[in-house]
């Protein structure tokens, strides 16, 4: 499935849940670009100027930010060790959990619905999101859908393999 870049390979399953950022991150990156590169040219008082920079400069911060921890995730299934990876490319991978603990849940938050990660002692404890959120219209209906029946299958698929 390209949307969540689902990759299949020598018994490791990996894909990227959060890849709905593309769009939040280019017009962030966008606007911040606009900014850095019209504001010096208007004649603005020192104090506006300033204000209108800090304003870009988050604008900067929150595409950075989106970008290397949430668009670039990455969660590894690695059926030889048992294991499921957390990797920010770059930065850290880090084990999770042992595919004996992996509990799918589903989380309704704000009216959305989107699956999770957790650990079968503690269902309600900390989760890891490995879907995007999943609305009442139609065509969230068939984004959700396409996950279930693409990637959370490889998901279980792999997971009951293992055991």
């Amino acid at each position: 499935m390209t949307g969540y870049n689902l990759k299949t390979e020598s018994g490791r399953l990996s894909f990227q849940p959060e890849r709905d950022y593309k769009g939040k991150i280019l017009f962030f990156s966008f606007l911040s670009v606009v900014i850095f590169v019209i504001t010096p040219m208007l004649n603005l008082y020192r104090d506006t100027f300033w204000g209108v920079m800090a304003i870009g400069f988050v604008t900067t911060l929150t595409a950075l930010y989106d970008f290397i921890f949430h668009f670039n995730v990455t969660y590894i299934f690695d059926q030889y060790t048992g294991q499921v990876y957390k990797k920010i490319p770059g930065l850290l991978t880090r084990k999770i959990m042992a595919f004996e603990d992996v509990y799918i849940l589903h989380v309704q938050e704000d009216g959305l619905l989107h699956y999770a990660l957790s650990h079968k002692q503690n269902k309600f404890g900390k989760s890891f999101a490995i879907s995007q959120a999943f609305g009442s219209s139609r065509k969230s209906q068939i984004r959700q859908a396409a996950f279930e029946t693409e990637v959370l299958a490889e998901i279980e698929k792999i997971i009951h393999r293992s055991k």
